[in-house]
């Protein structure tokens, strides 16, 4: 048996990175876009924000994300996981961590905020993995009734 080095990227976010996640089935089935504009509006606005990133494991998409601002200082995560993570669980975290902490360290956040949707274990458990804080639960949070757990990612470090 012959072992292949995997290898991993991360480079900035690109609008059709999103539009081909979509359409190839992120890995999280049912969740439905509920913005304002078209889904290509908003991906090319992803783009042009300059926050986010997509990974890559052997020239496949894993996944994209990046932070959004809400306002000075504050941001909220987010992330779409390709079927891919599947295969290279391993290596998909690394991508995400790398990718999160570039744009973390040449960002003006004080505050990162993410939302895992209960029932989605795998990313409370990367929330968790990044440094995030549980803050709360949002009871009946999403467009189809899904609670979430709020988590929040202190800059300075100090999470208290």
């Amino acid at each position: 048996m012959i072992k292949t080095e995997l290898f991993t990227e991360v480079r900035p976010f690109q609008a059709e990175d999103m539009l081909f996640l979509i359409n190839d089935g992120i890995k999280e089935k049912g969740i439905q876009y509920y913005g304002a504009g078209t889904l290509e509006e908003l991906a090319q606005q992803t783009e042009d924000d300059g926050l986010s990133m997509t990974g890559f494991v052997n020239d496949m998409i894993v996944g994209c994300g990046g932070i959004r601002k809400l306002w000075d200082g504050v941001g909220e995560c987010w992330l779409m996981l390709s079927p891919q993570t599947n295969i290279y669980p391993v290596k998909t975290y690394k991508c995400i961590r790398d990718g999160f902490q570039k744009v973390i360290d040449e960002s003006d956040f004080h505050r990162i905020q993410a939302w895992g949707r209960i029932g989605f274990t795998k990313a409370h458990t990367l929330f968790r993995h990044l440094g995030f804080k549980p803050e709360g639960i949002a009871r009946k949070y999403t467009p189809d009734k899904v609670s979430c757990i709020l988590y929040a990612l202190i800059k300075d470090g100090n999470n208290d």
